[in-house]
């Protein structure tokens, strides 16, 4: 917030109209759904003219992939968090899990409004390209995870699991939002973290049969 008294710059002025933008048109979008929220609307919500929405993003789409960009960055530091605040490669999988277990259970509504913006996106090359290029931030978030866990555990994985299993990581997470969306009680808040922590236990123990092993 710019001290009393002081006056914002022209590019302090954008950067400010343009967060409250967002944050207003994140509230509608999750509101009303992508398709049935009106840009009006969400000018209203932040306060401005549908002029300053013009003046800031290209088309309606334009402005859900900003929300979109706010929305990856809290997520992914969202779990940085969580992991960060425990130790063992165990733990840690089950701390990201829980993470978004609870982002699910608190924000559903989010969610779904992803899925019908993705489901959108399909049938547009070029903005299923943007949209892909946000999402990329999420498997590669988990690979990198899973890579500093194994490393401050000392355990070795073979080439390239770090990137297969953030990919792998990544969907599994979809796939469980998209079953709990559907009906909750067919995945209880635990089977996500129960799963990861049960997959790098077996690490763990291959691991410690690799050492033990002679030659």
């Amino acid at each position: 917030m710019a001290a009393a008294g002081k006056r914002l710059s022209r590019e302090e002025q954008r950067a400010q109209t343009k967060a409250r933008l967002i944050a207003s048109a994140r509230i509608v979008f999750a509101r009303r759904g992508f398709h049935r929220a009106l840009l009006e609307e969400i000018a209203e919500e932040a306060g401005y003219s549908t002029g300053a929405i013009y003046a800031n993003f290209d088309s309606k789409e334009d402005l859900f992939l900003a929300v979109l960009d706010d929305h990856v960055g809290a997520r992914v530091h969202a779990v940085e968090q969580a992991v960060s605040e425990v130790s063992t490669p165990a733990q840690r999988g089950r701390a990201g899990a829980d993470d978004w277990m609870r982002f699910l259970r608190e924000d559903p509504d989010w969610y779904r409004l992803f899925i019908e913006f993705w489901s959108y996106a399909q049938r547009d090359p070029e903005l299923r390209a943007r949209v892909a290029a946000r999402f990329a931030a999420f498997p590669k978030t988990n690979a990198e995870l899973i890579q500093a866990g194994a490393r401050d555990a000392g355990l070795v994985l073979p080439e390239g699991l770090a990137e297969a299993a953030g990919t792998l990581f990544t969907a599994l997470a979809d796939g469980l939002a998209l079953m709990k969306l559907l009906d909750p009680e067919a995945v209880p808040d635990e089977l996500f973290g129960d799963a990861l922590a049960a997959l790098y236990q077996l690490i763990t123990q291959a691991n410690q049969r690799r050492a033990a092993a002679p030659g």
